[in-house]
């Protein structure tokens, strides 16, 4: 297997992701403060915010369609050592997919949560309260996450497979990711994703 794994890859969307996540932070803590001017009345935010959301759509499907059906299909085939993980990646990835959920509907709150400030004018002292909170929320989440599947989702695949099959895991996600790019413009194609903003946690 030449070049980076996927596990590599994706762990690299974490720390673009986390990173985002520390810039709008940074964003919300001064929407009452020195630098509320700077951010235009929360529109700074909403350009952060709706790249993070990009970032995490392509993530997610990255994950949802490319990783766990092609992980599971060769734990089903008989990967080396199927017979102790598989099962238990299966409820893993489960549990994953609830956490990609989670994470999607708190980002869209904070996405309507600063349109609706740039179309007030800017926040006040209340909502930028609860922007502040969610951010926290949504930020943990993410951490959590991200280290979740950085230090045993990944690892036990990484052991699990065979290098073809890691192989064709990668060329899966190549295939996915080649629609768009995680700055660019989305495509109008988004399959079987977990959708932002909908159901409920």
């Amino acid at each position: 297997m030449a070049g980076k794994s996927p596990f590599e890859d994706l762990k690299d969307e974490h720390v673009a992701l986390l990173t985002e996540m520390n810039d709008i932070q940074s964003s919300v803590r001064g929407l009452m403060g020195e630098e509320a001017a700077s951010l235009g009345g929360g529109a700074v935010l909403r350009d952060e915010l709706e790249m993070f959301l990009r970032q995490l759509r392509i993530h997610f499907r990255r994950e949802e369609e490319g990783l766990f059906p092609e992980a599971k299909r060769m734990i089903s085939e008989g990967a080396q050592g199927a017979d102790v993980f598989g099962s238990f990646f299966a409820e893993e990835a489960e549990d994953d997919m609830s956490a990609h959920a989670a994470l999607a509907r708190r980002a869209d709150e904070m996405l309507e949560m600063a349109v609706r400030m740039e179309e007030a004018g800017g926040p006040d002292e209340s909502s930028a309260q609860k922007l502040r909170a969610l951010a926290a929320l949504t930020s943990g989440l993410l951490q959590r996450h991200a280290a979740k599947e950085d230090t045993l989702i990944f690892p036990m695949l990484e052991k699990g497979l065979k290098p073809d099959q890691v192989d064709q895991v990668s060329e899966r996600l190549k295939e996915i990711g080649s629609n768009r790019d995680l700055s660019g413009e989305e495509s109008p194609e988004e399959g079987g994703l977990t959708q932002l903003g909908g159901g409920s946690e």
